[in-house]
This record gives C-alpha cells, structure tokens and sequence, in this order.
C-alpha cells in the first residue's frame, strides 16, 4: 500500500500563501525559505513553492482539492474570507454537519467540514 508522504501547492506568492494556511487554517509552518515553505497539514508535510510568471504551474482549477476539517466553521469561513479567499457555493447544512467549500487567494480548492455533535 502506497502512503501519501506529502502534498506540494506551487503559488506565484510565497508570504500570502504561507499567511493563509497559518493563520486561516491554523497549520503549524515547520520551516520557511525565499522559495519554499513546509507546513503541518495534521501530521501530512504540505509544501508550499513559489513559482512567480510559470502560468503552466500556476493554473489549479479543480485538480487541487485539499479537504480540511474544523470545529467552528462559521469562524474559519470568516477569517479565510477575511484573508483573500471566495466562497465556492454556499456553506451547506446536511445532517452530519456543515460543509464548505472556498478558493485561496492562489486558486486553490479548500473544502471545509464541521461534524454535527
């Protein structure tokens, strides 16, 4: 069995990215350089490069989907709207919880998702 030993995001802007994750996610940045920028994803190695003018590299679509869970959705869709990102649809309500889904400031996909208690 193949285990997923780490998730890669190239972004034309290191600083905003890394402030992103950190702050509006929470995400514990392990290291930082000029270029590159390696954060605790809940113990997988997320990978954050800048690669300024590669358009090719820079173009996420929907192929890039990173799925994060939270304990207080209402608060976490605040802070990440506060921080550059867009609402991909509205927050939805089904029986076992609250799911959402966001784009980064860099085009990512974020997916959000609070249990029901």
């Amino acid at each position: 069995m193949a285990q997923l030993r780490s998730i890669m995001l190239m972004v034309p802007e290191l600083t905003q990215a890394v402030q992103f994750f950190n702050k509006g996610l929470g995400l514990k940045v392990l290291s930082q350089g000029e270029d590159v920028a390696d954060l605790d994803a809940g113990g997988t190695l997320m990978t954050i490069r800048a690669v300024p003018g590669n358009e090719a590299v820079l173009s996420p679509g929907y192929s890039t989907f990173l799925n994060f869970n939270t304990k207080d959705m209402d608060t976490t869709v605040y802070t990440l709207l506060e921080m550059g990102a867009r609402l991909d649809g509205p927050i939805l309500y089904p029986t076992y919880g609250k799911i959402a889904s966001v784009r980064s400031p860099t085009g990512h996909m974020i997916g959000l998702f609070e249990p029901s208690v």
